[in-house]
């Protein structure tokens, strides 16, 4: 998720708009996962020119992402990295006016998730910030 205000159409902005505003959506989850290929290149600084619109996503996450990126072991499953990256998309979510103006008149929830594909166990980010597995 792009922050607010970045130059140029974005439709994951204008997806945001549309569920809030027409169909009045009031939860949002934004849900990362273990073993994901586009944080594992982030990870190794993998050369995508070859797949410009991944580089271009991946972009927008690698400077939120910079200091993960650095102390995140060499674990194939990379949870930190994906968790993260959970962590800035709902900061990049509440920058938008419409998600904070609903936010700020608790008409929307905001929820961060983690699936762990090998187990199937689901994470739930916390208050606190940390990431404990989800009771169904």
């Amino acid at each position: 998720m792009p922050p607010y205000g970045r130059p140029g159409a974005c439709g994951e902005a204008a997806t945001i708009e549309y569920a809030l505003e027409v169909l009045g959506v009031q939860d949002i989850v934004v849900c990362g996962h273990s073993h994901c290929g586009a944080m594992g290149a982030l990870k190794s600084g993998d050369d995508l020119s070859a797949l410009p619109g991944v580089d271009a996503w991946l972009r927008i996450a690698r400077p939120e992402l910079t200091s993960v990126l650095e102390t995140a072991p060499d674990d194939p499953s990379l949870p930190e990295v994906s968790q993260g990256n959970v962590v800035n998309q709902l900061t990049a979510l509440r920058s938008y006016p419409v998600v904070r103006q609903r936010l700020d008149s608790g008409r929307l929830r905001l929820h961060g998730w983690y699936y762990e594909v090998d187990t199937g166990f689901v994470y739930e980010l916390g208050d606190d910030g940390d990431f404990r597995v989800h009771a169904a």
